[in-house]
């Protein structure tokens, strides 16, 4: 595969004051980023909108042959996969924000597999583990792939009992691999990348910050077939994706609990908004057997 339009797009994202939304909207008139160099440097202030950048210094960084040598190096040591390529997942392309660029760790024939996000609190309550291993036995004895955030609870839970009983999971991470967060999940980050896939679409030397966390959640869901949610407060980010995976279309399922636990109240108020509730791991069989051309 012609990899130019993809190095041209790793590029242009790590010009200081250009985002992803900034290139989403350029590369709507200007898919393949063919008509970059045929700006003036004022034209391009004007189409990019750097207020903290004089325009000379964009125009220049588009042309400094050294900087763009040494970029191209790190591009392709990176490998990164980028809306271009033949693999990046269709799901993704059809969300309203897609990620322009992933990089990835692990197995990347994976992200082609059937896959159902499993999230929830980070806080999750004594029956948590127990409502995970219920469900995610389903999707694993479905030959499901399980997606999940590298969280603390649940999502940690999801990752693990899917690498402790042989199957395969996705973690989508809100910061770069040089910056593993929280550190106590470096070892799970570990197995994920031998054993899984990990996927992140900021640059390995990014550092996490707190936004980057629901704008991470549309990927777990824009990935998947459907949500299942095992716990969730209220006010939370797992309602977040939630909220997201609805926004795309998606099935969200819940699994109940009393109306006495806090981290049922999330799951609650999504079964009166409409989600499915998951009594029994049955239920979540029929479906995937009834949906069998969304995983295709």
């Amino acid at each position: 595969m012609n990899d130019y339009p993809s190095f041209k797009l790793y590029y242009l994202a790590q010009f200081q004051g250009i985002t992803r939304r900034k290139l989403q909207h350029y590369l709507n008139q200007d898919y393949f980023l063919e008509r970059l160099l045929y700006y003036s440097s004022n034209d391009l202030q004007r189409i990019f909108q750097l207020p903290h950048s004089p325009p000379e210094h964009f125009y220049q960084y588009l042309r400094d042959s050294t900087r763009i040598k040494q970029s191209y190096e790190e591009f392709k040591r990176l490998n990164p996969l980028t809306i271009y390529h033949q693999d990046y997942p269709d799901s993704l392309k059809t969300i309203p924000d897609p990620p322009l660029i992933l990089y990835w760790k692990g197995n990347i024939d994976i992200i082609k597999s059937k896959k159902i996000s499993v999230i929830g609190s980070r806080d999750p309550s004594s029956f948590a583990q127990k409502k995970v291993n219920l469900f995610v036995n389903s999707l694993l004895k479905n030959r499901v792939t399980v997606v999940s955030g590298l969280a603390y609870g649940i999502d940690s839970m999801a990752h693990s009992y899917t690498l402790s009983n042989g199957g395969f999971t996705i973690a989508v991470i809100g910061f770069g691999f040089n910056h593993i967060y929280p550190k106590e999940h470096m070892n799970l980050f570990q197995q994920i990348s031998n054993h899984g896939l990990v996927l992140s679409e900021y640059h390995p030397n990014t550092k996490a910050k707190k936004w980057h966390f629901p704008e991470r959640n549309r990927i777990i869901s824009g990935l998947s077939a459907a949500t299942l949610i095992i716990e969730a407060a209220e006010r939370s980010g797992t309602m977040i994706t939630a909220d997201q995976a609805l926004e795309q279309g998606k099935e969200v399922f819940v699994v109940p609990d009393s109306i006495f636990l806090n981290q049922a109240q999330g799951c609650l108020k999504l079964i009166q908004e409409g989600a499915t509730p998951l009594i029994h791991p049955n239920e979540l069989d029929q479906w995937i057997d009834e949906n069998a051309s969304i995983f295709s």
